[in-house]
C-alpha cells in the first residue's frame, strides 16, 4: 500500500537536493547545504515506515515485494550513473585516483560505501573532491537501514504489537546518544556510520506510527511548519564546514523537516503550499537522480578546470546536472518504478543481481590493473609508477612502537651490515623524504635507520585527538636513541606547517588539525605555542643525550592532487607548473610562523637546517613537475622521484661536514 501522495514532501526533497548541490558546487552563501542528506533521511524514514506498517496491519506485507520496489526506486539510475562515471574516471583520473574509484564501484554495488569512505578517512585519503561516487555513502546508509528495519517492525507487531512507539523510540534516543559522543571522539565514525545516522530516519518511523496526533488546528500547523522551516534553512545557510556535525547539530534539520511533515500530515498550511508549488515538486520528483549526477559532474569538471570553476562554468556545469538528471528521471528511474521495463518480480531481481556482479567485476578490473597507468605515458611520454615501490617500502617500516616492544629492528637506510650512525624521525613528511636520506647515506656508505609515524611530528609529549599515538610513537622512539649510543645524528621532519598554522593548504581535503600539549595541558594554547613547547622539549632531550639535530624545514605544500594535474595538464596541452605551482611568497607566508621557533631552539644548542625548497623553487616558485615527472605524489608528499631529487642536500650532514648553524639560513629565498 502507498501512502497517500503529499506533494508538500516533494517540495521538502526539493529544498534538500538543492541544498547539497549548491553546496557542492561551490556557492559560499550554502555553507550549510550538506543537511539536506540529513533532511532526505527524514523523509525516507517517514515514507518507509509508513508503507510497511500499513501492510502489517492489513496482514499483507511481503519482504520480497518490499524489496523488488527498493530495488525499482533505486538500483537503475544508480547503475547508470556508476558506469558512466566509471568511463569518464578511466580517461580523466590518475592511477591511484581510479584505483580508489574501483574500491567506490564495489562498494557502492554491495551498498558499504559509507565504511568504505569511514576506513579511508586517514591520513592519505584521495581529496574527497577527486572521489566521485563519495555521495554514494547516504545510500548505503538507507540500503542498510532498509535490510534491518522491515524485521524489525515485524519482530515488534508479533511480539509486543502495541508498542512500535516504546521500541523505535529507545533506538532513536540510543542513536542520538551515540551520535553525540562520536562527533566529539570520533568524527568520522559519526558522520558515516549507520548506527550513529539511524536516529535521523527513526525520527521520520516515529512520524509515521503517528507517535504525536496530527495537528488539528490551523494556527498549530502554521506555526509548526514555518518553525519547521526556519530550523532547516538556519542550518543551510548559517552551519558551516566547521559545525561540529552531526551530532547536537543535526537536530536542528531533522526537528526542522519532522516539524513540516507532522503539520502537514492534519492539513494544509502556508509552508505546504509554497512546497507544493509545481517547479518545486518537480524539483522533487527528479530529486534522487539530481543527486545521484550532481557530485561526479562535479568532481570531473573540477578535474578538468583544475582550479575552482568560474561562475560561468558553475553555472554550466549546474545546468548539465539538471539535463542528466531529467533523462535519468525519464527513461530510467520511471520505466523501472512504472513497471514498463522487467514487470514481473523475479526477472528483475536477477537482474538486479547480474548489475551488482557486473559493477563489482568493473571495480576489481580498475584495481587489478593499476588503474591504467599505461595511458598516462602515453599522455605524457613518461614511466608512471602508481605503486612507487620506495613509498610502499617505507610505509611497511612505520609501526615503530610494535617493532621496538617485540625487539625487532628499525628499517635500514643507507647501506647495511654497517655501525648505525643516524635515525630520520617525524611523520609521514620524514617518509616521503626517506628515499632521498637513503640515496644520500648510500652514496657516502653509511648506516642509519628509520622511525616514521604518519601525523606525528617528533615533537614530544604532543598528541592530536584524531591520532592518539603520537606521544607513545615518540617517547618510543627517544628512548631507542637513548639505548643507540652509535647513533650521533638525529634527523627531524615533519610537515611542520601544518602542525603550527592548524589549517591545510589552498583546495587540500580535510580537517584542521589541533593538539594536546600532555605536558601543560592546564594552559590553554595556540598551535604555535604547543609545537614550540614540543620542540623545545625534543630538542632539550637530544641534548642531554648529546645528539647533533638536523632539522629538514618544510617541503612546499601544493594544495593541489600532483598526478592528477599532471594527467589533466597532458590531455589539455597545458603546463602543470604554471597551474599549480606555489609562489615562493605563498611558501614563505606558509612557514612564517617556523621561523621563531627556529630561532628559540637554535639559542638551546647547535642546530644543522637543510633546505628542500632550495632544490625544488627557484626565484618566482616552487616546482610541482621537473623533466616530464612529478615530484610529488599527492598535494603535498614529495614522490619517490622528488625525494631523490633533492637526495644531495643531505650529503654534508651525513658525511660529518654539518655546521653548527644552518647549512641554508631557513629564511634566506630559496634558488636553483
Amino acid at each position: 500500500m502507498t501512502p497517500k501522495y503529499r506533494s508538500d514532501i516533494d517540495g521538502l526533497r526539493a529544498i534538500a537536493v538543492l541544498s547539497v548541490v549548491f553546496f557542492h558546487s561551490g556557492l559560499s552563501i550554502f555553507s550549510g547545504g550538506y543537511v539536506g542528506v540529513d533532511v532526505f533521511f527524514v523523509i525516507s524514514g517517514y515514507l518507509i515506515t509508513t508503507i510497511i506498517v500499513r501492510e502489517i496491519q492489513d496482514d499483507n506485507f511481503s519482504i520480497s515485494r518490499f524489496y523488488e520496489r527498493r530495488f525499482r526506486r533505486i538500483l537503475p539510475a544508480l547503475t547508470v550513473m556508476v558506469f558512466f562515471t566509471l568511463i569518464f574516471g578511466s580517461i580523466l583520473l590518475s592511477p591511484k585516483s581510479v584505483i580508489d574509484l574501483g574500491q567506490s564501484a564495489i562498494s557502492t554495488a554491495l551498498f558499504v560505501s559509507n565504511l568504505l569512505f569511514y576506513s579511508e578517512a586517514g591520513y592519505f585519503d584521495t581529496a574527497a573532491e577527486l572521489k566521485p561516487l563519495l555521495h554514494t555513502w547516504s545510500l548505503a546508509i538507507e540500503e542498510q537501514y532498509y535490510i534491518f528495519f522491515p524485521w524489525l517492525l515485524i519482530l515488534i507487531a508479533k511480539v509486543d504489537t502495541r508498542h512500535y512507539l516504546r521500541w523505535i523510540l529507545s533506538l532513536t534516543l540510543l542513536s542520538l546518544i551515540a551520535s553525540i559522543f562520536l562527533t566529539e571522539s570520533n568524527p568520522s565514525g559519526a558522520f558515516y556510520w549507520l548506527h550513529t545516522r539511524a536516529w535521523e530516519l527513526f525520527v521520520g518511523s516515529l512520524l509515521a506510527i503517528n507517535a504525536i496526533p496530527a495537528p488539528k488546528s490551523k494556527t498549530i500547523r502554521e506555526i509548526n511548519s514555518i518553525i519547521g522551516l526556519a530550523m532547516i534553512l538556519y542550518s543551510i545557510f548559517a552551519f558551516t564546514g566547521d559545525t561540529a556535525f552531526p551530532g547536537y547539530a543535526a537536530i536542528l534539520p531533522v526537528l526542522g523537516t519532522a516539524l513540516i511533515i507532522h503539520a502537514g500530515s492534519g492539513g494544509q498550511s502556508v509552508v505546504y503550499r509554497l512546497l507544493s508549488i509545481k517547479p518545486m515538486v518537480f524539483v522533487g520528483l527528479i530529486s534522487y537522480s539530481l543527486y545521484l549526477w550532481h557530485w561526479p559532474v562535479i568532481v570531473y569538471t573540477k578535474v578538468i578546470t583544475i582550479h575552482e570553476p568560474s561562475h560561468i562554468v558553475m553555472a554550466m556545469m549546474i545546468g548539465l546536472t539538471f539535463v542528466l538528471s531529467i533523462l535519468s528521471w525519464k527513461f530510467v528511474e520511471t520505466p523501472f518504478r512504472k513497471k514498463q521495463l522487467f514487470k514481473e518480480k523475479r526477472p528483475l531481481l536477477k537482474a538486479a543481481g547480474w548489475t551488482t556482479g557486473i559493477l563489482f567485476i568493473c571495480g576489481a578490473a580498475l584495481i587489478a590493473n593499476r588503474g591504467y597507468p599505461d595511458r598516462v605515458a602515453r599522455i605524457t611520454s613518461q614511466p608512471f609508477d602508481i605503486k612507487d615501490a620506495q613509498w610502499e617500502h617505507w610505509d611497511d617500516c612505520e609501526g615503530v612502537v610494535k617493532r621496538i616492544k617485540n625487539n625487532e629492528s628499525l628499517c635500514d637506510m643507507g647501506v647495511e651490515n654497517r655501525e648505525t650512525s643516524f635515525i630520520l624521525w617525524g611523520d609521514s613528511h620524514a617518509r616521503a623524504i626517506a628515499s632521498s636520506v637513503d640515496f644520500s647515506a648510500k652514496n657516502l656508505n653509511v648506516s642509519g635507520k628509520i622511525a616514521t609515524q604518519s601525523a606525528c611530528p617528533p615533537l614530544l609529549l604532543l598528541e592530536r585527538p584524531d591520532k592518539p599515538r603520537c606521544v607513545q610513537f615518540n617517547q618510543t622512539v627517544l628512548e631507542f636513541i637513548a639505548d643507540n649510543n652509535e647513533i650521533t645524528t638525529v634527523i627531524l621532519a615533519a610537515r611542520w606547517s601544518l602542525a603550527v598554522n592548524g589549517d591545510r593548504f589552498k583546495h587540500e581535503s580535510g580537517i584542521p588539525i589541533s593538539y594536546i600539549d600532555t605536558g601543560n595541558q592546564d594552559v590553554e594554547q595556540t598551535n604555535a605555542q604547543m609545537v614550540e613547547a614540543g620542540f623545545i622539549r625534543t630538542i632539550n632531550a637530544l641534548k642531554q643525550l648529546g645528539k647533533k639535530v638536523v632539522i629538514v624545514n618544510q617541503v612546499p605544500e601544493v594544495g593541489y592532487d600532483v598526478p592528477t594535474v599532471f594527467m589533466i595538464s597532458g590531455l589539455t596541452d597545458r603546463d602543470a607548473n604554471h597551474l599549480i605551482s606555489p609562489t615562493v611568497n605563498e611558501y614563505h607566508q606558509r612557514i612564517e610562523k617556523m621561523n621563531p621557533i627556529y630561532d628559540q631552539i637554535k639559542s638551546i644548542m647547535p642546530i644543522t637546517f637543510v633546505e628542500p625548497a632550495s632544490y625544488l623553487c627557484n626565484e618566482q616558485y616552487c616546482q610541482v613537475v621537473l623533466d616530464g615527472m612529478p615530484l610529488y605524489r599527492d598535494d603535498d608528499h614529495l614522490s619517490t622521484f622528488g625525494s631523490e631529487h633533492i637526495a644531495d642536500m643531505f650529503n654534508d650532514v651525513l658525511s660529518g661536514k654539518q655546521q653548527k648553524e644552518s647549512i641554508k639560513d631557513s629564511s634566506s629565498n630559496p634558488d636553483n
